[in-house]
């Protein structure tokens, strides 16, 4: 008796300190024609309550500014400086340089159409406006990287500014790769890691990820999953290899933008197509849940 007891109250503590969420609300769709394959999703960390997102590949370099709460466009941001959208898989937002109190917009051009091009395989740094209006914003600089995989449709940013990419690959069981910080160099650097994602699936995954603004959470996900990793010291390719936490998920067709909010709290989702849900997670307590179960 003493022996399961025991085991129950150790249950009960570990799953009081796992987090918990709500079943997805929709927040609003989509209300421009404009949008209509998301395949990004971040949060700004100057403007509370604006998400980032952008076409897939046939899009001009442009980046969209959406309302968290209606999901209703603010602003078009045009992305300068030669930029161009090959196959834009997924977006993020950071510190620009490590320890900078200014933020920028990173932009992976690594899809899988744009993988035989000299010019693919690139993360477009640009710093995030004052103001949220129309505007062209200019290339701050540029992160060309070359490697063995065919596409990466997810991209993060730590706090301490370092990115990070995955494969996707038939299973979902990519390769996670922190990049070097060679920004500014034309010549690609050769990229690799041993670091293997522990999910297994039946479609090319994952689709999309994100590291929180506290660093202390990782999503990723896939096409019908979301995973999740608390991370506690930074080391996010450790983190991934250990056991991870299935979120609610509402499936979506070609769901493949996800996205933490700016208090690393809740979490978004979209998809492609056109005026689409946009999804919330918010956090529950214990209490909640309990009154739920």
């Amino acid at each position: 008796m003493t022996v399961l007891l025991l085991a129950l109250v150790s249950c009960v503590v570990v799953n009081a300190q796992l987090p918990q969420f709500s079943n997805g609300q929709v927040k609003g769709y989509i209300s421009t024609p404009i949008i209509d394959e998301a395949s990004g999703l971040a949060a700004s960390h100057l403007h509370e309550g604006i998400l980032y997102t952008h076409n897939d590949h046939g899009d001009a370099p442009r980046i969209y500014a959406i309302n968290a709460t209606d999901a209703t466009l603010v602003a078009m941001l045009t992305i300068g400086s030669g930029a161009t959208n090959h196959d834009w898989e997924d977006v993020a937002v950071g510190p620009c340089t490590p320890g900078a109190s200014t933020f920028c917009i990173y932009i992976a051009d690594t899809g899988y159409s744009s993988a035989n091009d000299d010019e693919a395989n690139i993360i477009y740094r640009v710093q995030e406006p004052d103001s949220l209006t129309d505007q062209t914003l200019t290339v701050d600089s540029t992160l060309r990287f070359s490697w063995t995989e065919e596409e990466s449709q997810a991209v993060m940013v730590d706090p301490n500014a370092n990115v990070y990419i995955i494969s996707n690959v038939r299973s979902g069981r990519g390769k996670f790769v922190k990049l070097p910080p060679v920004w500014g160099q034309a010549v690609p650097t050769n990229v690799d890691s041993t670091t293997i994602l522990p999910i297994l699936t039946s479609h090319h995954d994952p689709t999309a990820a994100d590291i929180s603004p506290d660093g202390k959470g990782l999503l990723i996900k896939a096409k019908s999953h979301i995973y999740y990793w608390t991370v506690t010291d930074g080391d996010y390719l450790t983190a991934v290899t250990k056991p991870f936490q299935e979120l609610p998920y509402i499936h979506e067709s070609l769901g493949e933008a996800i996205c933490w909010d700016y208090k690393s709290e809740s979490y978004f989702t979209l998809a492609e197509g056109h005026y689409k849900p946009l999804y919330e997670y918010e956090p529950v307590t214990l209490d909640e849940v309990s009154r739920v179960n």
